[in-house]
C-alpha cells in the first residue's frame, strides 16, 4: 500500500493542478453571468476577502453553489450529471485532505484523482495540468496494484489473520478504461443505467451537500450558535451573509421579520421590538442569525432572496448598521461581559453602550454601570442616537436572568423594559428578544418568574412572529441537505413525482384518500427526494417528542439517513419511510434518542438488521416478500410512522398508511399485507388493534409503573433499599467476621476483635475525595464511641457508604422495582388482572422480576466508598485517627461485603492482611515491645492489633497466630513461643523455638524475644560441671538453671536458598502473579545481594486439539517473547 504521506501528497498535488485547470473556465462563466465584479458572487471560505482570488475550495464551491444559474447550460444534457458529480467528488477530496481525521485509503485517493482528471478534461482545461493529474492517478494506481501483488504473494506461503474490511473493494481500471466511461470509478455506477422501471435513482438526481455526503457535519451544526458567529468561530455556512442566505429558505415568518428590519433600519417604519417565542428547536436563533447577517451585509444584492425583498420594501441605500449580540448562556453573571478588545463591564447596559457607541456610549451609562442599577430609557435613547442604525439581539435572556441574585435580577428585568421603551423612541433601532415557550425550558422558579415578566414586556411592545410551518419545513430541510437541482434533475424529479402519484390514483382503495389529490402531487414535488409521508411523520409526530427539536431534529435525522443511503449507493427513486436504514447504528441512534431506549432491542429483533424477524422471513429467496424485501420495508414503515405516538389516543398506523410509506411504482401491493400479517403472527412487540399497527415496549404498563414510582414516598424507597442491604448480613464467605447492614446508629455496633464491616444507611452518603460528608461523620462517631463509652477496637471496623450520585440512580431503580411489584400483585389477584391478557400478565411477572434484579444490582453498585481508620506511625498531631478513603471500581458485584473485602485484601489495595509474615510482625512490634521486656502476652498482641489504627488491619486473630507460628517454627526463628510464663519459677512453660508451634494458642500464651528464647532453650552446665538436660515442659529465663530439651541443639546457620512452586489461576493470572511478587519476591529481595530467578512454566491441554491457525499464532508469539526453544512446543 502507498504510504499515508505519499497518498495524501498525490491528492493535494492533484488539487493544486486542478485549480490551475479550472481557473479560466470558472472566470469565463462567472463573468458572463455577473460581469467584471463576479468575484463578489463567488463562494469562498470564511476569512477571505470578497475580491481575493479563489483557491480550489472557492472554485469547486462556486461551481456547486452556482450550478443552476451559471454552469448548468455549459454542458450537454447527457453530461450535466457526470460533470456535477465530478465537481462534488473533487470537493469531497479537498475536504478530506483539509480535515484529515483518518488516513486516506488507496481507493479514496483514486476516486478523488479520477474525478479531477475527468473534471479537468470536461471543462477543457490546459492539457499540461490535466496530464500532471493523470500522472498522479497512474502513480497511485500502480502503487496499489504493486502492494496487492505483494500481499497475494505473501498469502500463498503464510496464512495471515483476516482483517476487518473498511469498505468494499474498488476496482482500479486503466486510464483508457476510465476515459471510455468517465465517472464510473468516481461514482461506482454507470450514469446511463437506470433502476427497475424508468425512474432515475435519487442519488443520480439530487446531490447532497458535501458535508452531508461525507458525514463530516457535527450534530450541533444544525443548531445555529449566535455567540459563535458573533465571535467569528462559526462554520463557513454560518460565517458570512452570502453563505448564510444561500442555505436559508425564507419562510413567511422570516420574510416578515426581514421586511420589518429593512424598514426599521432605514427609518421607513417597521416594528421596533420583536419577540420570538417557540420551544427548543423552533427557529428563534436562526431568525436572529438572519437579522445579524442582514445588519452585517454591505451589499444586499449578494444575499439570495433578500435583495428582492429589499426591492419590494423600497430600500435603495443600505446603511452601516451596528450590532449587539447577547447570548445569556455564553455569559457569566459574575464575569465581565466583554472578553476581548474592550473594557470590563458587568451589566447588560454597559455592554450594549460600549458595543453600540464605544467609549462614549459606555460613558453615558457609567454611573448605572458602577451602581448596577437600571439606567432608564432616556439614557438608552441617547446611546441609540449616538450609535445610529442598530440591531440588538438578546438570546437566552431567561437563562441569564435566573442566575442573578435578587437585587440584580430586578435591575436586569427592569432594564429590559426600559430598553424596549427606548427602542420605540428612536426610528432606526430594532430590538429582538428570544424567549422559551414552556416553564420547563425556563428552568426553576426564578426562570419561570423571569419568563412571565419578559412575556409581558415583549408582549406589550413586540410584534408577533411566526415560526416555520406547513410546507416551509420541507423547503428548509431540502435546501439544507441537498444542492439545487439542475434542469435535467428537475425533469427526472417530475417523472418520479408523476409515477408515484399515478400509483396512488390508480389504486385509490389501497392508499389514504388524500394521496390521490392534486395537492399531494405538489407535496411530492416540494419534498423530493424525500417522500412527503416521511416528512409528515418526522415534522408532526416525531417533533412532538421533547428531545427531537422540531425542524432541527428532522435535519439531524435526515442528514444521517441521506449520508448512509448515499454511501450505500441505493437505487431507490425516493426516500420513503420503508427505505430508511434502521439497522445502521447512526440512524438507529438518532431515532432511539428521543424514544424509550428499549426500542433499540425492538429494532434489532423485529424491525431491521441481519438477525431481525423480517430478515429471517426474507431468508427464503423464492418467496414473494423476499424479492421485494416487503417484510423489512413494512416493519420500518410501521416503526417510523407509529413509534412517537404510541400511548396517545388513536396511536398506530393503518394498512393504507403503511402502503403509502412503503410502496413504489412496480410493486405488487398485496405483498405488504402478506408481510404485515406474518409479522404480526410471529412478532413479540408488534401490536394490532382495529386495523392499526404499532411497535411497543408495553407503554401502557410502563406508564402505570412510572406514575406509581413517582408517587412513592421517599421513606418507602429507602426502606426497600435497607431491606436489600439487610440481605448482606446473611452472606457467607465475605471475608468479614460480621457484617452490620444499615444499623440505626453505627456507634451502637458492638466491640469486636475480628474484622467487621458496617454498611452505612442511605442517609450517610459520600462523594469521592470529599473532606466532609454524612458518611464521614457517621464513621467518625462510630470509631470514637461504642454507645456511651469510648470505643477500644477501632482497627477492626470498616465502613462502606453510598455514592451520592449513584444512590440517586439506585433510588430511581428501586422506585421502579416497587412499582412493578405492585403491578405484579394486582395482575395476579387484583383488579388489573381483568384488564390484561395472559401474555401481558406473564410479561408483568417477568418485568417485576427483572426490576427487582436491577434494584438489587443498583443498590450494590451505589455502595462504593470504603472508609476506615488509620494513623501514620509516629504522627504527633494529637488526633487518635484519620479517616482514609478508597473506592470500589467494579460495578458487577454479587455482594457488597465480598467486594469490599476483595478491594482491601492482597487482591486489591492490601489494606487488610490475610497473612502476616513474621518479619512484618516483628517490624510492627518494634516500637510496642521494649527490648528489655523478654516476652509479651499473645492476648496483648491481639488487643494491640484490634485497637491501634497504625498497625496493619488483620482479618482475625488466626492471621496473627499464623504469623507467630511461622516466626517460631522456621530454621532461623524470629522469636520464641511459650504456652505460659510462670512468674514464680521464672520459667516458660511449653517453650517452642525453631520447631513447629502448636495449632492452638492458650489464653496465657506469650511470644519471646529471640535472644531470650535462644538463651532459655540452650542446655545449662550443672554445678558439678555436668550438663543439665532441659525438660520439654518448662525453661527458665536467662540466669536460671533448668533441664534442657535434648532435641534442641546449637542454632543452625541461616538458609541461603529459597525455592518454591505455585499454581496460578489462569482466569486472572496478572493479579495472582502480582500478589506473589509483592508477598514473596519483594520480601526475598529485602536482603542485600539477593539474586532472584523467576521461571514461568505453562502447560495447556485441549481434548479437541488446537486448530492450525492458533498453533501458528502461538508459535510466532512465543518466539517473539523469547520462549526457550528446547522446552517450548506442541505435542500429543
Amino acid at each position: 500500500m502507498s504510504t499515508e504521506k505519499e497518498t495524501l501528497r498525490r491528492v493535494e498535488d492533484g488539487l493544486y493542478h486542478l485549480q490551475r485547470a479550472l481557473s479560466s473556465f470558472i472566470a469565463e462563466r462567472m463573468e458572463k453571468k455577473y460581469g467584471k465584479g463576479w468575484l463578489q458572487f463567488a463562494s469562498r471560505a470564511a476569512g477571505s476577502g470578497p475580491r481575493d482570488p479563489l483557491d480550489i475550495y472557492g472554485m469547486l464551491k462556486t461551481m456547486l453553489d452556482q450550478w443552476r444559474d451559471v454552469f448548468d447550460d455549459a454542458f450537454a444534457r447527457n453530461e450535466k450529471f457526470k460533470v456535477r458529480n465530478f465537481a462534488s467528488t473533487a470537493f469531497d477530496g479537498r475536504n478530506a485532505t483539509s480535515h484529515l481525521a483518518l488516513p486516506l485509503t488507496d481507493a479514496e485517493a483514486l476516486r478523488y484523482l479520477d474525478a479531477m482528471v475527468c473534471l479537468g478534461r470536461t471543462v477543457k482545461g490546459p492539457k499540461a495540468e490535466i496530464d500532471e493529474i493523470n500522472k498522479l492517478y497512474e502513480a497511485q494506481r500502480q502503487s496499489g496494484i504493486a502492494t496487492s501483488a505483494a500481499h497475494a504473494s505473501a498469502s500463498s506461503t503464510v496464512a495471515a489473520p483476516s482483517q476487518p474490511v473498511a469498505r468494499p473493494a474498488l476496482s482500479m481500471p486503466s486510464r483508457e478504461k476510465a476515459e471510455a466511461k468517465p465517472g464510473t470509478l468516481s461514482l461506482g455506477l454507470d450514469p446511463d443505467e437506470t433502476p427497475a422501471g424508468s425512474l432515475r435513482p435519487w442519488i443520480e438526481v439530487a446531490f447532497p451537500h458535501p458535508d452531508v455526503i461525507a458525514n463530516r457535519y457535527k450534530q450541533s451544526e444544525f443548531a445555529a450558535d449566535l455567540a459563535a458567529v458573533d465571535m467569528g468561530n462559526a462554520s463557513d455556512d454560518y460565517a458570512t451573509p452570502e453563505n448564510f442566505f444561500r442555505i436559508t429558505f425564507l419562510t413567511e415568518g422570516l420574510r416578515r421579520v426581514l421586511r420589518t428590519a429593512l424598514e426599521r433600519l432605514t427609518g421607513a417604519g417597521g416594528d421596533p421590538v420583536l419577540g420570538l417565542q417557540t420551544s427548543f428547536g423552533g427557529g428563534k436563533t436562526h431568525t436572529m442569525l438572519a437579522l445579524y447577517h442582514l445588519a452585517k451585509a454591505r451589499d444586499l444584492s449578494l444575499l439570495k432572496g433578500v435583495y428582492e425583498l429589499a426591492d419590494t420594501v423600497g430600500v435603495k441605500d443600505w446603511p452601516s448598521v451596528k450590532t449587539v449580540v447577547f447570548v445569556g448562556t455564553a455569559k457569566g453573571v459574575d464575569s465581565s461581559l466583554l472578553l476581548r478588545d474592550g473594557p470590563k463591564v458587568r451589566t447588560l447596559w454597559g455592554y450594549i453602550g460600549w458595543r453600540l457607541a464605544g467609549d462614549a456610549g459606555l460613558e453615558l451609562v457609567r454611573e448605572a454601570e458602577n451602581a448596577g442599577t437600571n439606567p432608564g430609557s432616556e439614557l438608552m435613547v441617547e446611546v441609540f442616537r449616538l450609535a445610529g442604525p442598530s440591531v440588538i439581539l438578546l438570546d437566552e435572556v431567561v437563562a441569564f436572568a435566573r442566575q442573578l441574585p435578587d437585587d440584580r435580577f430586578e435591575a436586569f428585568l427592569s432594564f429590559i423594559q426600559s430598553l424596549t421603551e427606548a427602542s420605540k423612541m428612536v426610528p432606526n433601532v430594532l430590538l429582538v428578544g428570544s424567549l422559551p415557550e414552556s416553564d420547563q425550558e425556563a428552568g426553576g422558579d426564578k426562570g419561570v418568574a423571569a419568563l412571565r415578566r419578559l412575556e409581558r414586556v415583549f408582549g406589550r411592545t413586540g410584534s408577533p412572529w411566526l415560526a416555520a410551518h406547513g410546507n416551509e419545513t420541507y423547503e428548509i430541510v431540502r435546501r439544507r441537505l441537498f444542492q439545487e437541482l439542475d434542469s435535467e434533475g428537475e425533469r427526472a424529479r417530475d417523472d418520479t413525482v408523476k409515477a408515484f402519484h399515478q400509483l396512488y390514483r390508480s389504486n385509490t382503495g389501497e392508499f389514504p384518500p388524500y394521496a390521490k389529490e392534486p395537492r399531494y402531487q405538489e407535496l411530492l414535488r416540494l419534498s423530493y427526494p424525500i417522500h412527503p409521508e416521511l416528512f409528515e411523520r418526522l415534522a408532526k409526530d416525531w417533533s412532538t417528542l421533547d428531545n427531537f427539536q422540531r425542524t432541527r431534529g428532522v435535519l439531524r435525522f435526515m442528514a444521517n439517513v441521506v449520508s448512509v443511503l448515499w454511501q450505500q449507493r441505493t437505487r431507490d427513486a425516493l426516500i420513503l419511510p420503508a427505505r430508511v436504514p434502521m439497522a445502521d447504528e447512526r440512524v438507529k441512534a438518532s431515532a432511539i434518542y428521543p424514544l424509550d431506549p428499549a426500542y433499540s432491542a425492538v429494532i434489532d429483533s423485529e424491525v431491521d438488521g441481519d438477525g431481525s424477524l423480517p430478515a429471517r422471513m426474507e431468508s427464503v429467496t423464492t418467496r414473494r416478500i423476499s424479492q421485494a424485501r416487503a417484510a423489512t420495508r413494512a416493519a420500518r414503515a410501521v416503526f417510523l410512522c407509529s413509534a412517537p405516538t404510541v400511548g396517545q389516543p388513536h396511536h398506530g398506523v393503518t394498512g393504507q398508511a403503511i402502503r403509502l410509506a412503503s410502496a413504489e411504482p412496480g410493486d405488487q401491493l398485496a405483498i405488504f399485507g402478506e408481510a404485515l400479517r406474518e409479522l404480526h403472527e410471529k412478532a413479540t412487540y408488534l401490536y394490532e388493534d382495529a386495523g392499526r399497527y404499532w411497535f411497543s415496549t408495553q407503554p401502557t404498563l410502563n406508564r402505570l409503573a412510572d406514575e406509581r414510582a413517582k408517587a412513592l414516598p421517599s421513606h418507602e424507597v429507602d426502606a426497600e433499599i435497607i431491606r436489600i442491604l439487610s440481605t448482606e448480613s446473611s452472606q457467607r464467605n465475605t471475608g468479614f467476621s460480621k457484617v452490620h447492614a444499615a444499623p440505626d446508629s453505627p456507634s451502637g455496633v458492638d466491640e469486636g476483635s475480628s474484622l467487621a464491616l458496617v454498611i452505612l444507611r442511605p442517609a450517610s452518603i459520600h462523594t469521592k475525595g470529599a473532606n466532609t460528608s454524612p458518611a464521614l461523620e457517621a464513621a467518625t462517631d462510630a470509631l470514637t464511641r461504642c454507645r456511651s463509652a469510648q470505643r477500644r477496637y477501632r482497627n477492626t471496623l470498616i465502613f462502606v457508604a453510598a455514592d451520592e450520585a449513584s444512590l440517586a440512580t439506585a433510588r430511581e431503580v428501586v422506585r421502579k422495582s416497587l412499582a412493578w411489584s405492585s403491578i405484579e400483585k394486582e395482575a395476579d389477584k387484583g383488579d388489573l388482572r381483568k384488564q390484561l391478557t395472559q401474555g401481558q400478565i406473564e410479561d408483568v411477572t417477568e418485568r417485576a422480576r427483572s426490576n427487582r434484579d436491577s434494584a438489587d444490582k443498583a443498590v450494590r453498585s451505589a455502595w462504593v466508598h470504603i472508609l476506615y481508620a488509620e494513623k501514620k506511625e509516629g504522627a504527633l498531631d494529637g488526633k487518635p485517627f484519620e479517616i482514609a478513603q478508597t473506592t470500589l471500581l467494579s460495578r458487577d458485584r454479587p455482594s457488597i461485603a465480598a467486594s469490599v473485602y476483595e478491594k482491601l485484601s492482597s487482591r486489591g489495595d492490601s489494606i487488610v492482611k490475610d497473612t502476616l509474615g513474621p518479619r512484618m510482625l516483628a517490624a510492627k512490634l518494634q516500637n510496642l515491645w521494649p527490648a528489655e521486656q523478654p516476652h509479651v502476652a499473645v492476648a496483648d498482641l491481639k488487643e494491640w492489633f484490634a485497637s491501634y489504627v497504625y498497625l496493619p488491619k488483620i482479618r482475625d486473630a488466626a492471621v496473627l497466630e499464623s504469623a507467630i507460628a511461622e516466626g517460631v517454627s522456621t530454621s532461623d526463628p524470629m522469636f520464641g513461643y511459650a504456652d505460659a510464663y510462670n512468674s514464680e519459677t521464672a520459667a516458660y512453660e511449653g517453650l517452642v523455638f525453631g520447631r513447629l508451634a502448636p495449632t492452638s494458642f492458650s489464653d496465657r500464651a506469650v511470644i519471646i524475644h529471640r535472644e531470650a528464647a535462644l538463651a532459655a532453650s540452650q542446655p545449662k552446665l550443672a554445678p558439678s560441671g555436668g550438663t543439665v538436660i532441659a525438660t520439654t515442659n518448662s525453661s527458665t529465663v536467662p540466669g536460671a538453671t533448668t533441664p534442657a530439651d535434648p532435641t534442641i541443639g546449637p542454632v543452625k546457620t541461616r538458609p541461603r536458598r529459597f525455592f518454591g512452586v505455585v499454581e496460578i489461576d489462569p482466569s486472572r493470572p496478572i493479579r495472582s502473579f502480582e500478589s506473589i511478587v509483592n508477598s514473596v519476591v519483594a520480601e526475598l529481595q529485602r536482603q542485600p545481594g539477593t539474586r532472584v530467578t523467576l521461571t514461568l512454566d505453562i502447560e495447556a491441554r485441549s481434548e479437541a486439539g488446537f486448530p492450525d491457525d492458533d498453533v501458528e499464532i502461538i508459535r510466532d508469539n512465543a518466539k517473539q517473547l523469547k520462549f526457550k526453544g528446547d522446552s517450548t512446543g506442541f505435542g500429543d
